[in-house]
This record gives structure tokens, sequence and C-alpha cells, in this order.
């Protein structure tokens, strides 16, 4: 389903696989790939860091209160390591979207569907 190509001393190219969806009224929908509407992402992200992987950690470790355990919010460790890693976002050609330039674009704009499937397939890859 995805795969996982060096690129350079510091980047790794990957592909993952999403659901695209536009309403009529323009808002785009991106989702966990189905059947009849599947197409291949490619990004370019940075490999696992210890620094960078265990300060997401540390910023999405919570202790419960009341239970005295630690619990991790994803939605958090998935944006704090999409803004650590990933470079470079490239939609099909058939789609009406634009690359995004990671590093230039505003996270809380990005759909956070988008980058959790993102995130899910790095973290399967290099951790």
């Amino acid at each position: 389903m995805s795969q996982l190509i060096f690129e350079n001393n510091d980047f790794f190219s990957f592909e993952t696989k999403f659901s695209y969806e536009k309403h009529e009224n323009g808002l785009v929908k991106i989702d966990n790939p189905k059947d009849d509407n599947s197409f291949t992402l490619k990004f370019l992200a940075k490999g696992p860091e210890f620094d960078i992987v265990s300060l997401a950690l540390e910023e999405s470790t919570y202790i419960n209160h009341i239970t005295g355990k630690p619990f991790i919010r994803s939605s958090v460790l998935y944006k704090q390591l999409f803004k650590e890693v990933v470079v470079d976002i490239n939609f099909p050609d058939q789609l009406d979207l634009d690359s995004i330039d990671v590093a230039s674009a505003d996270l809380n704009k990005i759909n956070y569907n988008l980058v959790k499937i993102i995130m899910k397939e790095w973290l399967k890859k290099v951790i």
C-alpha cells in the first residue's frame, strides 16, 4: 500500500492512500481511503530523530489527575510531529489541489484528517 524511498541524508519520500470528496459548497473532505475513492498522496519528511519524537511525546503526554496515569493526546502528537518532520505534500495531478510547502503553511488551516493520515503512515514506517 505504501513505500519508503530514501531521498538524501535528511529526507525520505513516502506514499499513502486517501479519499477525496469536494462538496458543492466548495468544501473538501479528506478521509481514509475507500475502495471506490482512493488516491495516492506523496510527501517528503525527515526520518526519526530522537529529539523530535521525544519533544512531541513530551508535548502530547498528560497525566490524568484522578488516576495518576499518563495518556497521549493523539491530535497533539500528530500536529507536533507534522510541523517538525513533514516538508512537502504533493497531491495527485487529477485532483484540483495545490502542493503544500509545510514550512510556510499555517498548520491550523491544513485538514486534520490529512495530518492524521500522513502521520500514521510516517509512524508506521519510521518508528
